[in-house]
């Protein structure tokens, strides 16, 4: 089988469905909103926000058992009040499974 060349990823990546918070971490006050995580590799999250991002801030991805720091890579609008980011991830705070089903912990 030969590799799929328009495939530049260098791990391989996950689907999810995860509801999560984010924060801007270099704020107390935030923003702060409501996201899901829809995908995930060893270095990486995919979400899906209700409100842009900057490339280049520090977030805070926290669900039921986990907390992750990461850097924006992206933040590209889908819709109205609806942004595909992807968000490297920097530090793992605390780590519990990231489930493929909407609602899961």
């Amino acid at each position: 089988m030969l590799p799929d060349m328009n495939n530049r990823r260098s791990e391989p990546r996950f689907s999810a469905d995860q509801p999560v918070s984010v924060t801007i971490a270099d704020s107390d006050d935030g923003p702060w909103g409501i996201g899901k995580i829809v995908d995930f590799s060893a270095s990486g999250i995919g979400l899906e926000v209700d409100f842009a991002l900057s490339p280049g801030c520090k977030i805070k991805i926290q669900w039921q058992r986990g907390l992750v720091l990461g850097e924006v890579r992206y933040c590209h609008p889908k819709a109205a009040a609806n942004f595909r980011t992807g968000v490297k991830i920097t530090e793992v705070v605390a780590l519990g499974e990231i489930s493929e089903q909407s609602g899961a912990a």
